[in-house]
């Protein structure tokens, strides 16, 4: 079958297309006939050496399509059925394995659609940090980094849905139209959002930050933070050494700082994530979620859609067809 290999770490460059044997699944697993495969900051994190992967590997994280073969002790899915799968790695591929629990079933029509591979990362991301880990309430603020990328665009939209009040963000030049068409209530740019945000909430600051990017960015939101306000790390975008105050000034705030990353999770408490990806599929499949998908490339460019991601001009959601 045909697959991207990252056979060292390097830039985009070292993706290419080869052949390689096909998967088959183990016990509590089953093979995916691929259809489409997100393209997340994940991939560009191990393909860099900066995270998971140990090369050769097949990156990709997200995929859908139809089940190919099930494996022993697979009891609630098909040969033949349109699935979603979070496949933590190798799924830049025609043919992926995935566990029977990080597989959710939807229709033939949202498996056509290139968004069925754009939902169980995302999605579930958002709803574990505004529900679970950063805990938000109706009254709070919000202030999300990277607004106009793949977690931004679904945030703002499933914050309005739930009832909260708009997210305020940030975006580089030229995203913010983006985000604002997006849901997002106010975005500024990085170089003045810390004066920018106390202004727009007159010098109260922010309930909760989502913070993906790290370093600078991150440094600078503490103080954003109200009365019992929480900053949650999701990421490291920027690859800077992480900043972060000492206990005793966060006491001294009534500040709180945590952490997620949905690829530990995965390893940590599977069941844990299964809610999340069931609902992720019930919204997508009823409708009215925009998941950004703004570039939809062939396997065999998949170098080019990384290129997106290095050159920070991703918008939204990028997709690979196979």
């Amino acid at each position: 079958m045909r697959a991207v290999v990252v056979p060292a770490y390097g830039g985009p460059e070292v993706l290419s297309v080869r052949e390689v044997a096909e998967p088959r699944p183990g016990p509590g697993q089953v093979s995916v006939a691929v259809r489409f495969a997100g393209v997340n900051y994940t991939d560009i994190r191990n393909r860099s050496g900066d995270g998971l992967g140990v090369t050769p590997f097949i990156p990709g994280v997200e995929v859908s399509g139809t089940v190919r073969e099930v494996g022993e002790g697979v009891t609630t899915l098909r040969p033949g059925q349109a699935v979603a799968a979070f496949t933590r790695g190798h799924g830049y591929a025609e043919v992926a394995t995935a566990s029977e629990v990080f597989t959710v079933p939807i229709s033939g029509d949202l498996a056509a659609r290139p968004e069925s591979a754009a939902m169980l990362v995302t999605v579930p991301l958002v709803l574990m940090l505004l529900h679970k880990v950063a805990r938000v309430r109706p009254d709070e603020t919000v202030l999300l980094h990277g607004a106009a990328g793949g977690v931004g665009t679904v945030a703002a939209q499933l914050a309005r849905r739930v009832g909260l009040r708009p997210l305020l963000g940030t975006a580089g030049p030229g995203k913010a139209e983006f985000a604002l068409r997006h849901g997002f209530g106010e975005v500024f740019g990085y170089d003045d959002f810390d004066a920018a945000v106390l202004a727009a909430t007159g010098g109260r600051g922010v309930d909760v930050v989502l913070d993906p990017v790290g370093g600078d960015v991150r440094a600078r939101s503490f103080p954003l933070l109200a009365t019992f306000g929480r900053l949650v790390s999701y990421s490291n975008i920027c690859g800077e050494p992480e900043t972060v105050p000492d206990s005793e000034w966060m006491r001294a705030r009534c500040v709180g700082y945590a952490g997620f990353s949905a690829g530990q999770l995965s390893g940590r408490d599977p069941a844990a994530m299964r809610p999340a990806l069931e609902e992720a599929a019930r919204l997508v499949a009823a409708g009215g979620l925009d998941l950004g998908v703004t570039g939809v490339y062939p396997l065999e460019r998949a170098a080019e859609a990384h290129r997106v991601f290095a050159d920070r001009a991703a918008r939204g959601k990028l997709v690979l067809s196979v």
